[in-house]
């Protein structure tokens, strides 16, 4: 018995964790619709940034991420996303920023996430930089 309980109780204090620190598309784009304020981060290469990304979003690859913190506001959640939900990128990033503090979430099932629920995305023309985008 005391092993379920410990089970149970290991069960709840993870998927609190991990509600708390992921986000859905759906939640993502119910918040940018409500006029919430993310900083959100596509880590794919910039030739598929510049094909489509999420509305708002900036383009910084992984290896390049440290050098960009100070682009990126400390008191404005971070949303973090790259290919899918087998890239790990993600979770890279928001590990990274959350060690040097600042408030982070990681898009669950990141770009495919996005796509595949037929969410608007931004192109070429629209191309953003994360000096106005994340800072």
């Amino acid at each position: 018995m005391a092993v379920e309980t410990k089970s149970a109780l290991d069960a709840v204090a993870y998927f609190e964790h991990k509600l708390a620190f992921e986000m859905g598309p759906v939640e993502l784009k119910m918040g940018l619709d409500k006029g919430e304020k993310y900083q959100i981060v596509d880590l794919r290469s910039s030739e598929l940034f510049g094909k489509g990304h999420i509305p708002g979003s900036c383009n910084v690859l992984f290896e390049n991420l440290d050098g960009k913190l100070n682009q990126l506001d400390k008191d404005v959640t971070a949303v973090v996303y790259c290919y899918d939900e087998l890239c790990h990128l993600s979770a890279k990033a928001a590990l990274l920023l959350a060690k040097k503090g600042y408030k982070v979430r990681e898009l669950s099932g990141g770009w495919d996430g996005w796509v595949a629920r037929n969410f608007a995305v931004e192109g070429q023309a629209t191309k953003s930089s994360c000096s106005s985008s994340c800072g």
